[in-house]
């Protein structure tokens, strides 16, 4: 128990502090859409998706995936902060704009875990 622990700690550490800089360095780029936000939701989505691939067909022990899935993507991605910016677009009656950010933020992320899967099938059958 206390690896497992620390393995997600490890990876939720790392994790948020990659949310944290993407924010600064894409959030300020547009009012209507947060890109940091964005960003961070896709990328998480995308290495879950070649994570969970990854780990299905290897040997490493369950402590990897706490740390990238759990830990890591758990951090990385934030449904807490989307759902409030979506909000914050509504109560500004931008109502194209949190439709739009909703339907890529969710399109998009189901995708971009496809497509980690898919890269994963890809790389492990070339």
């Amino acid at each position: 128990m206390p690896y497992s622990l620390l393995a997600i700690a490890v990876g939720a550490v790392l994790g948020a502090w990659l949310r944290w800089g993407i924010g600064q360095w894409l959030n300020p780029l547009s009012v209507s859409l947060p890109f940091g936000t964005l960003t961070a939701n896709l990328l998480g989505a995308f290495i879950v998706g070649l994570a969970t691939a990854w780990l299905a067909n290897s040997t490493l022990g369950p402590n990897i995936k706490l740390l990238l899935v759990t830990g890591f993507c758990g951090a990385l991605t934030t449904f807490s902060t989307f759902s409030l910016e979506m909000l914050d677009l509504l109560q500004r009656t931008r109502l194209m704009a949190a439709l739009t950010g909703i339907a890529v933020h969710v399109g998009g992320s189901l995708i971009c875990a496809a497509l980690g899967l898919a890269c994963y099938d890809w790389w492990a059958n070339r």
